[in-house]
């Protein structure tokens, strides 16, 4: 499958016991999961989220096979439109899910940081933007786009040909664009701050954070129709 789009965070409250951590992560699960079956336009996908304990720390990801998102891609009419739109949903349901473990957790901003990667639909989307701007030629991004994709490229006939036509065809332009992935959304520095910028490196809780237990929530859907899944792993 392909990465399409990874989310993590970290909220700085105290531990939890195992029954209330598998409670709340599941229930973020859940939320994000509907929310994902409203915004994005694949026909099948897989979800998967990590919790741990400490200091909640949590990583999501979205991941689906090369043919679906080629055929998610067309049904936009041309692969740019695809690709970015496709792209944009991704986008938005990591927006979703950094404020809804906030809320989950009841973790105020001032104390929870997270970042966001597109994964293979952001790189196709930066590809594009290279070849409008006359940084990368349509060739160049080809084999880009073949080192992204992998062997799944193999898995959707058709697709690296229409992606060749596509970088081709594209047309030429200089205004810059921005990722939705390539920012990092840290609350934890950025809320009702003034003077010099922040710097990326997290700040100390402000917390007594009680003494880590070790343990990881695992939960899991394989496709749109399977059930979802869930583990405890001890660490």
């Amino acid at each position: 499958m392909l990465d399409l789009g990874t989310t993590e965070f970290v909220l700085a409250v105290p531990s939890l016991p195992e029954a209330n951590l598998k409670r709340l992560s599941t229930s973020l699960f859940d939320a994000w999961d509907s929310y994902v079956d409203s915004v994005v336009s694949l026909p099948d996908y897989s979800l998967s989220l990590q919790v741990e304990e400490g200091s909640v720390k949590g990583v999501a990801r979205i991941s689906a096979m090369a043919g679906v998102l080629y055929l998610a891609i067309g049904n936009y009419g041309d692969f740019i439109s695809g690709v970015k739109t496709i792209s944009e949903q991704i986008s938005a349901t990591s927006e979703f899910l950094s404020e809804r473990a906030k809320q989950t957790f009841n973790c105020p901003d001032a104390q929870a940081a997270s970042k966001k990667r597109g994964g293979a639909i952001g790189g196709l989307q930066r590809l594009f933007v290279r070849v409008q701007k006359g940084e990368l030629s349509p060739d160049e991004a080809v084999m880009h786009a073949e080192r992204l994709l992998g062997d799944q490229q193999n898995e959707a006939p058709g697709l690296m040909t229409d992606l060749a036509n596509a970088f081709r065809d594209c047309p030429k332009q200089h205004k810059q664009e921005e990722f939705p992935f390539e920012s990092l959304s840290e609350d934890l520095l950025m809320a009702n701050q003034s003077g010099p910028p922040p710097t990326r490196k997290a700040p100390r809780p402000s917390i007594d954070l009680a003494p880590a237990l070790q343990l990881r929530i695992e939960v899991w859907r394989e496709s749109k129709k399977n059930r979802r899944k869930t583990r405890v792993v001890k660490l």
